[in-house]
């Protein structure tokens, strides 16, 4: 019977050095996302309201998920930055553009902060209010491409849907000098999606998501 014992003994000694190395391995790299810059920009915001359904604005939804992703990112270890905390946009007030300025404002943001990624956050419309389930697009580079099939991943299990990348050419995404990724996190078109995001455990789960995928991503790639 003792030699039994000093054999299991041995056994989880065994086990305990072999997995050192690699604890140690995501210990350090944990360390490091204090140094990885992520900025989140809500869009849209004040008198640019985005999509509309039901009297529900696109830019009310897009800050209350970048609220909590920001929240979320910050608490796994990411120095993480907003381009803007509450309902305004960031025109001027006497803007003769304020799309274009808000836009160009955004992009200075973002790199100002010496950003490593940006994820724009919105809410999509289409005429057919079948469509539904949050979709990711990319910049045309591979670190973009490689988080987004990612961050897409996470996402459909939220949805229980299977949508696909897309890689796409937006002002923020040319202006930029990081990876950079825009979530449309769900359909305000559709009445099932436009339920679950004004529902603050959903964008909480959308928030989670997208962290999960980030997290994923930084740790394990090769």
């Amino acid at each position: 019977m003792n030699k039994i014992y000093y054999l299991l003994f041995e056994l989880i000694v065994v086990i305990s050095l072999i997995s050192i190395p690699f604890y140690s391995r995501n210990i350090k790299e944990v360390s490091s996302l204090i140094n990885f810059v992520v900025v989140i920009d809500p869009g849209h915001g004040g008198k640019d309201n985005g999509c509309e359904n039901n009297g529900v604005l696109e830019d009310d939804i897009n800050l209350e998920i970048g609220l909590k992703l920001f929240e979320e990112l910050t608490t796994q270890g990411f120095r993480t930055y907003l381009t803007r905390d509450g309902d305004y946009d960031l025109a001027s007030v006497n803007a003769s553009n304020r799309k274009n300025e808000d836009l160009r404002n955004r992009v200075k943001i973002i790199n100002n902060y010496d950003a490593n990624l940006v994820i724009s956050l919105h809410v999509n419309y289409y005429s057919s209010s079948s469509i539904q389930g949050p979709m990711v697009y990319y910049k045309n580079d591979q670190e973009s491409k490689d988080l987004a099939l990612i961050i897409q991943e996470k996402l459909n299990q939220a949805s229980g849907l299977d949508k696909i990348i897309h890689k796409e050419d937006f002002y923020i995404f040319r202006n930029t000098y990081c990876p950079s990724l825009l979530i449309e996190c769900g359909f305000i078109s559709n009445d099932s999606d436009l339920n679950r995001l004004t529902n603050s455990t959903y964008q909480t789960i959308i928030s989670k998501k997208i962290s999960e995928g980030l997290i994923s991503y930084f740790l394990y790639k090769k």
